[in-house]
């Protein structure tokens, strides 16, 4: 799920409403925005083909327009968006439970400020998610990408295929 391409009713965004201390989030956007919408109990669907897409290219003259974090530097200071997207990572990073970003290996602790209302939901464990996407947050691998690939769930999940067919 990635706020630039979503399409739900908008109750969920009632159900799970983005998170204000996450400003100008880039790094994470994507996994904690799924988790957090697959654990309060939507399903998450894609398309087989491509449907939208954007230039990215940081080096090609022909493509490389002004990025969104270019404009920080244009609001505040040059350099601000580094630190900025560091205490963003460390939340996204502390809601998936990386244990390097534990409360007390985080510092500043303003980075926790209300992160329990805007974290997972209560319907589906946060630990089935991780296991159905291939992210193991402890040890950095990932261990099961055909999910993306082919729409098949991993062994052990197959009360989702329903879904995909």
């Amino acid at each position: 799920v990635a706020a630039g391409y979503l399409v739900a009713s908008s109750e969920l965004l009632r159900d799970v409403p983005f998170d204000p201390f996450l400003p100008y989030i880039f790094m994470g956007e994507e996994i904690i925005l799924s988790a957090r919408v697959w654990t309060s109990g939507y399903d998450i669907f894609s398309p087989t083909f491509s449907v939208l897409g954007h230039h990215w290219a940081m080096l090609s003259k022909k493509y490389n327009k002004p990025k969104f974090w270019e404009s920080l530097h244009r609001a505040f200071t040059f350099g601000i968006h580094d630190p900025l997207e560091m205490m963003v990572v460390n939340r996204v990073k502390y809601q998936l439970g990386y244990p390097e970003s534990a409360p007390d290996m985080v510092k500043p602790k303003s980075v926790f400020t209300a992160v329990d209302q805007y974290s997972m939901g209560k319907v589906r464990p946060l630990e089935e998610y991780l296991k159905i996407v291939g992210v193991d947050v402890k040890t950095k691998v990932i261990t099961y990408t055909a999910w993306c690939e082919t729409g098949v769930p991993p062994p052990g999940f197959e009360r989702y295929n329903h879904l995909y067919e």
